[in-house]
C-alpha cells in the first residue's frame, strides 16, 4: 500500500485560491456572452400582461392589445428536428431552449399593429419560464409570405 500526504503550504492555498476565482471570472465572461439581444431590456420578472407588452415596446413594438393566446406546454427532453430548427433562430438572439427541456413553458402570442413593409398580419410570440423570458420570434402570416425571424431583427 502506498500511503502519499500533501502538507497544503500558504503559498499553495493562495495559488489555488486564485486560480478558483479566475475560472469562476472566466466562467462568468463566457455565461454574460450568451445573454439575449438587448442587454438594456430586461427579460427577467416577465410576469404581467403590462410587462410582456411593455418588452415588447422596449423592442419597438405596439400590440394591439392583451396577448390573443396563452399556451403552456412541456418543452420534449429532446428536441426534435423542427425545434432545433427553432432554436437556431433563438440562438441568433442569445436564447437557447434546449437549456429548458423537459420543463413547462408558457408562450404568450401578440398581434402587432403597424408593422411596416409587410401586407399580412404579424405577431410576436413570447416564450417564458418562470417569469422569464426565454425565446421570443415575430411570425408573419400573408398568403404566400409568411415569415418567423427573430423579435430583436
Amino acid at each position: 500500500m502506498f500511503i502519499y500526504s500533501v502538507k497544503a503550504t500558504t503559498l499553495r492555498f493562495v495559488l489555488i485560491l486564485v486560480l478558483s476565482v479566475s475560472v469562476l471570472i472566466g466562467l462568468s465572461a463566457f455565461y454574460a456572452a450568451e445573454e439575449p439581444v438587448l442587454s438594456s431590456v430586461s427579460y427577467e420578472g416577465i410576469r404581467t400582461e403590462t410587462d410582456r407588452r411593455g418588452f415588447l415596446s422596449a423592442f419597438g413594438y405596439q400590440t394591439t392589445g392583451d396577448a390573443k393566446s396563452t399556451v403552456e406546454y412541456a418543452l420534449p427532453a429532446t428536441l426534435d428536428a423542427v425545434l432545433l430548427g427553432y432554436n437556431e433562430l433563438q440562438k441568433e438572439q442569445g436564447f437557447d431552449l434546449s437549456k429548458y427541456t423537459g420543463k413547462t413553458v408558457t408562450r404568450y402570442t401578440y398581434e402587432i399593429e403597424g408593422y411596416e413593409g409587410y401586407e399580412g398580419k404579424v405577431y410576436a410570440n413570447l416564450i417564458t419560464y418562470r417569469d422569464r423570458v426565454i425565446g421570443a420570434d415575430l411570425t408573419g402570416t400573408g398568403e404566400g409570405k409568411g415569415f418567423v425571424k427573430p423579435l430583436g431583427k
